[in-house]
């Protein structure tokens, strides 16, 4: 496996140095290996839920009695709040420490909100525009 990696990597490398800009490669990529990615994450994501599922339901039949069941699920929501507080709380200073988009002019945001469109619709739609985005 890791020699497949190492062969496709540089294999990767060269043709992209040397032939980068080639019809072909672009023909390749859009109509072989572009494809053919997506299938191999639509199939490795179609695992993930039944075997989380699967592991989630296997844990909960092999502990036995409902007090010790209570006590790890408490912890786990405990955990859950816990972290998503930490995380919510680094990402409010962070924002107002870095203060992302300071530093435009508001004309040039104005201009360019306008050129791409706003809110939501243009979330959904740029997402529809994406290899397995939304489906609507």
């Amino acid at each position: 496996m890791l020699a497949g990696f190492a062969i496709g990597l540089f294999g990767g490398l060269v043709v992209n140095l040397t032939a980068g800009d080639a019809a072909w490669v672009k023909g390749v990529i859009t109509y072989i290996t572009g494809p053919a990615g997506q299938v191999f994450l639509r199939l490795l994501f179609m695992l993930v839920i039944p075997l989380l599922f699967s592991a989630l339901v296997t844990g909960v039949a092999e502990m036995g009695d409902l007090a010790s069941l209570k006590r790890v699920g408490l912890r786990t929501l405990v955990f859950t709040l816990l972290l998503s507080t930490i995380s919510v709380v680094v990402a409010l200073v962070l924002v107002n420490v870095i203060r992302p988009g300071g530093g435009v002019d508001p004309g040039l945001a104005r201009a360019m909100l306008a050129q791409a469109g706003s809110g939501a619709g243009a979330i959904v739609g740029s997402g529809r525009d994406q290899p397995g985005g939304v489906e609507g």
